[in-house]
């Protein structure tokens, strides 16, 4: 969840990269900048800090949320909050991903807690520009209930796709240079991202 507010200020998140598209675009029309973005969280980690911060946001902020791929998954064990993702090897992790873990399960909770987040900004006259990296979020061929695509409708027009596709995926597409580590999309991806942003989003609306 990054945020920008204050259209006359300058401010910038010293602790955050400073050209990561949303760091752009919000240099781009003088705002100030707060990054609240997690490395590896998951959507139900976004949720919480999107609750955390709401009391704090007013009709004067701007908010730009990257819901993630689906199938992470938030557990509350020993006291902590653990994310499970497909790469996980701990036991816990092995047993939810063998047992429990489903496509359409991931699928319905990421959708309601996108539902849930634009119903709140929008009751509270909050702008935002949402990116969702996993298009399995409005993939209509799979795991297609009448209450998958109830949420799918709710969230149509509220999405930023990159030329109908996550940030990623999209990247990748244009071979843009991708860290060898994480394997993230680098500064290249991210300006492009702005200026794709940019000319087909009106995001001061």
């Amino acid at each position: 969840c990054q945020r920008a507010t204050g259209q006359d200020s300058t401010k910038f998140d010293e602790r955050a990269s400073q050209l990561t598209w949303p760091a752009l675009l919000a240099k781009s029309i003088n705002a100030s900048y707060l990054c609240l973005a997690s490395p590896g969280a998951s959507n139900q980690t976004i949720l919480r800090q999107i609750l955390s911060q709401l009391d704090n946001l007013s009709p004067d902020d701007f908010v730009i949320i990257g819901w993630t791929y689906i199938n992470r998954w938030d557990f509350f064990n020993d006291n902590k909050w653990v994310t499970i993702r497909p790469d996980s090897t701990d036991q816990l992790s092995k047993v939810y991903l063998k047992y429990m873990q489903s496509e359409l399960w991931d699928k319905f909770e990421t959708l309601k807690s996108m539902v849930l987040v634009s119903s709140l900004l929008r009751d509270r006259g909050i702008g935002n520009l949402i990116t969702c990296q996993d298009t399995l979020i409005s993939d209509s061929e799979f795991n297609t209930d009448l209450y998958i695509t109830t949420l799918q409708k709710e969230v149509r027009n509220d999405v930023v796709w990159f030329n109908n596709t996550g940030f990623y995926d999209w990247a990748v597409g244009h071979n843009y240079p991708c860290g060898e580590e994480n394997g993230h999309p680098l500064e290249e991806a991210h300006q492009a991202a702005f200026e794709y942003i940019r000319d087909n989003y009106d995001f001061t609306k």
